[in-house]
Formats: structure tokens, sequence, C-alpha cells
């Protein structure tokens, strides 16, 4: 689906609806965490197309950038009038104009990493104000090892401002989608076979420059070898050139030998010496100018070998795995499926340890420490809605949010794409679930819930 020209993957399109709320009800300052290559770029400015009833300023930060550049950069987008001062604080000059102002402000800034910390600082207390009756939204973009080294330098005060939004993996289906796409587009025949490629998409992190990436590596690998051809002819021909040079100097030389008058030996013999060191300069010179393109293309033929061999490695690879994948088949095929024999257990699962007999089928399932107990997913109504709080990485980060939700009744905890997810809610309309919104923040001092309806959590599973 395409927003205002850009193409989006239906993950991205649910992105950028889920910003755009953000953007509308937080009075936090949005952080979008991504890797390089997620899509922060095309996530933003799809997400400044979107917000119509906002006065709305997109830029993306050089590397260094002074912050009277990016001041300047930010106040033309959204001030008609071309007098402001660009070395005096963003808070200075909205506060000003803040009374003439028809629309509510929001400010948008790709590559936030390379951003001066002062103009950080004046982000972050922007949006803390209003204009227009709404919040000054600002959104930046950075990658996670800066989030981090950012995070480590604010104060719990501070951090409480920032809401981080991670750009998820692409699934498997949408990644194939987009090569495929791509590939069309292209209207090339791809040298690595599809399965391969299809295998070899299902190991990626799941970023879109992965996928142009390996596109790229399966259109060039084939043009090497139709390049070996022509290589050899130029070759030929360049020694070829070189060889008559050399034939025609030797018969120069051979000329002024037999041409040499005895009269005055020493004197000619100076002057040929001379003329024979100008003709062999020019010679030398000739021959560097005319094998010059033979080492740069030499140069590039090395530069070709190495994509090809990549590609190699990547169908040798697959073969290998493939290999191993059917020994472990034929391995498994002889073990008896007897799962009632009592097996011997001693293991430990989340700090619990366990020794004794138990049925086969059991005992397997203990000795996998990562499997996740699970119960029937199908929410309690397929038809209303839930409050989406918080999605995390690392399962005990769940426990400080779980605290503050002693009271309530019902606190959901779903597992998704490797992710866990905290619901809170049985709502029968949006409007019911917004109410209980405004009050978990009120009480809880939450970043604004996500209100999602059940029928779209059909993949999320239930915990116990």
């Amino acid at each position: 689906m395409t927003t205002s020209g850009l193409l989006l993957l239906p993950t991205q399109e649910a992105l950028v609806q889920r910003l755009q709320h953000i953007t509308s009800y937080s009075e936090q300052l949005l952080v979008l965490c991504g890797e390089k290559g997620a899509g922060k770029s095309t996530l933003t400015a799809a997400l400044a197309s979107e917000l119509e009833d906002y006065n709305s300023a997109l830029i993306v930060c050089p590397q260094h950038a002074d912050s009277a550049e990016i001041r300047r950069k930010i106040l033309v987008q959204l001030i008609s009038a071309p007098i402001f001062d660009d070395e005096r604080p963003l808070m200075d000059t909205v506060l000003r104009i803040q009374s003439s102002l028809k629309k509510p402000l929001h400010i948008i800034i790709d590559d936030a990493d390379y951003l001066p910390k002062d103009i950080w600082a004046e982000c972050i207390l922007l949006s803390q104000i209003q204009c227009a009756g709404k919040s000054v939204a600002v959104t930046m973009t950075v990658e996670p090892n800066f989030w981090r080294t950012l995070m480590a330098d604010l104060t719990d005060e501070t951090r409480s401002l920032l809401l981080q939004v991670t750009i998820e993996p692409l699934p498997s289906a949408e990644r194939d989608g987009l090569y495929q796409s791509l590939l069309l587009r292209s209207q090339k025949t791809p040298f690595i076979p599809r399965e391969i490629i299809h295998k070899q998409l299902e190991k990626q992190n799941g970023t879109p420059k992965e996928v142009v990436d390996l596109l790229t590596l399966a259109l060039e690998a084939p043009a090497v070898d139709a390049q070996k051809q022509s290589f050899s002819a130029k070759v030929a021909t360049y020694f070829a050139v070189i060889a008559i040079l050399l034939t025609a100097m030797w018969f120069a030389y051979q000329y002024t030998s037999l041409t040499d008058s005895p009269v005055s030996t020493l004197e000619l013999t100076v002057e040929q010496a001379a003329q024979r060191q100008k003709a062999n300069q020019f010679l030398f010179n000739y021959g560097k100018q005319i094998l010059a393109e033979y080492f740069e293309h030499r140069q590039w033929l090395a530069t070709k070998n190495t994509a090809k061999q990549q590609a190699n490695a990547l169908i040798q690879q697959q073969v290998e795995a493939d290999l191993v994948t059917e020994t472990e088949v034929v391995e498994t095929d002889i073990v008896p499926a007897d799962n009632h024999t009592d097996v011997e257990v001693n293991s430990s699962l989340d700090g619990l340890s366990f020794q004794g007999k138990l049925p086969k089928a059991q005992a397997q399932a203990i000795a996998q420490p990562s499997q996740i107990v699970e119960r029937d997913n199908t929410p309690a109504k397929i038809k209303g809605f839930t409050l989406q709080l918080v999605s995390v990485n690392d399962k005990s980060s769940l426990s400080p949010i779980l605290t503050k939700l002693a009271q309530e009744t019902q606190v959901y905890v779903m597992s998704h794409k490797q992710r866990y997810v905290i619901f809170l809610g049985d709502f029968n309309t949006a409007a019911e679930a917004a109410i209980k919104a405004q009050q978990i923040q009120t009480e809880y001092r939450l970043a604004a819930p996500w209100v999602r309806k059940w029928a779209d959590l059909t993949d999320y599973k239930r915990l116990e």
C-alpha cells in the first residue's frame, strides 16, 4: 500500500498508524529506534505525510551539524515569516509566536544520533508545551547503540519524558514479498536459486536493507563470467600493442646506427643517446596510458570475484545445512516413538529443580529450558477491545509493570514473535477503552496505552 507515493509493507503501515496515535495523544518525546537499514527514514516520511492537521517540519540531521543550522532547518518549515534568530533556543522562538499559530506543531528529526546535545534538550522542553490546544509533538529516529548511551546520561526524571518505540523485524512473508517485488522491477534473472534465497531470507534479522543486499548479490554475481571473456581479448590486444611499439623502437635504433657518419663520432653518439632516452620515455608513458585500463579492469574483476565467492558460499552453506537436517531426521526416525516409557529426569526450569521419573513426553518438555507453557489464546470477547501497555524483549522486565498493576483484575501477559506484551481489560467499545487509558496514565504514570481489537490478537499466545 502507498502513502503519498511511499511503498509501505503491512507491518510498516501498522507502525505508522501507531506512531500517529501516539503523536496525537502522548506528551512525551517519541524516539523511533531501529538498526541501520530498518526503514526509519521511510517511516518518518510516511508519518509526516499522514499528519495533515499538524504544521510539520521534517529534517535529516547531517554529521557535524551545529545547533544554529538545525534550528534554521526546523524554523523555516514551521514559520512563514523569515525573521527569526537561529542563535536563540527553539523554546524562545516558539513561545514568541505561540499565540499566532493556527495548527499544532510536529517536529520530525531523522538520524538524531548526530544531533547536538543542546538541541536534544530544547526538543525535550518543547514536547512539554502546547500550541493550538495540543502538545508540541517531537519524533526522532536513532540506532539502538545511541539510545542506550543516551539513557545512561539522563536522569530518571528526564527519561520519563521520552517514549521509545522499536521497529520490529519484518516477518518472513514480507521479506519474501519485498524480494520478489524488487526482482520483478529489475527485470533480471538472479544467479542464486529461489530455494536458497528463501532460506537465506528466513535467517536474516528482518531489515529491508538485508533484502536489498541479498537481491544485489543474486543479480551481480553472474556478470563476472561474462566479463572474463572480453577481458582476455583486451589483454591480448594490449600486449600486441606493446610488442609493436618495441619492434618499432628496435628498427629505429638500427636505422640510427646505420646512418651515423664516422666523422664527429663522439658528438653523434651523445645526440643518439639523447634521442634514444626521449624515445624510451615516450614509449614508457604511452604504454602506461594503454595499460591503465587493464589494471583498472583487473581491480574491478577482483571485486566481482569476491561477489561470486560470497554467492557460492551461500549456496554451499545451504547445502551443508540441508545435509545436517536430513541426518537429524534419519536419526530421529530410529528412536522408538514410545511416549509412555518412564525416563529418568534431572532438570532445572526457570530456577526450579526436578529429579525423578516421568513419562517420556513430559521428560522431553522439561529438558527444553526455553519452552514457554501456553494456554488457549482465544480472547474472552473476540469482538471487544483491550489496552496494550508494554512490549519488551526480556521477560524479567515485566515485573515492575505487573507490580504496579497488582490491583487490576484483567491483566493479560502474552507472547508474540519473541516479545512479551501486557494487555489490560476487556471493553465493548473503543470509547470505553480510551476512558480507561486516560485513567491508567493518571493513576500509574504510564505512557499512552494502545487501544487494540481482540480480533487482531489471534496470533498472540496468552501465558500462564
